[in-house]
């Protein structure tokens, strides 16, 4: 069986979590305190109902995120949002926390990775939400959403640098 696609797919999402200096995830919170984590942009926010526009909620959002859809896609679907927020504020809720998650949801997505070939990401699975994607789709959308996110924490550390002033 053929790992080609499989193993590129690795290797791009190794690249937008840690192996990119400027533009992956660990790059752009590298240095980064609790206080600038919990900072909220004065303007507010309007994304998702959850999120506040602080940086800890997007890590731990990033995270997470790859959790839910691959329990839903590859697993029984046992963790969703929900169990997800039990987890973090568990866990403290904090910097530490939110950055712990979003390893292992990249550590998830390696390893679902290592168990595919490229005939199985031809697949069409459920993704939360209730949507059927082929897997190739589904690791595509997470490993963009290291990046999509990192461009959002160095953004929203710049205006955290701007109102310190």
């Amino acid at each position: 069986m053929s790992k080609i696609r499989a193993q590129a797919l690795t290797e791009w999402a190794k690249q937008a979590y840690h192996g990119s200096a400027y533009h992956s995830f660990q790059a752009v919170v590298k240095g980064l305190t609790q206080e600038e984590a919990e900072w909220k942009p004065p303007i507010g926010y309007a994304g998702f109902p959850w999120a506040d526009g602080s940086i800890v909620k997007i890590i731990f959002h990033t995270g997470a995120d790859k959790l839910v859809q691959l329990s839903t896609a590859l697993g029984e679907s046992s963790l969703d949002w929900q169990a997800m927020e039990n987890q973090f504020r568990a866990m403290h809720g904090d910097l530490q926390a939110a950055l712990a998650i979003a390893r292992e949801g990249h550590e998830a997505v390696l390893d679902a990775l290592e168990s595919l070939s490229d005939d199985d990401l031809d697949v069409e699975r459920p993704v939360y939400g209730g949507e059927r994607k082929t897997l190739y789709a589904l690791f595509q959308m997470l490993i963009e959403h290291d990046f999509y996110h990192a461009g959002q924490i160095a953004y929203v550390r710049g205006l955290y640098k701007v109102n310190q002033r």
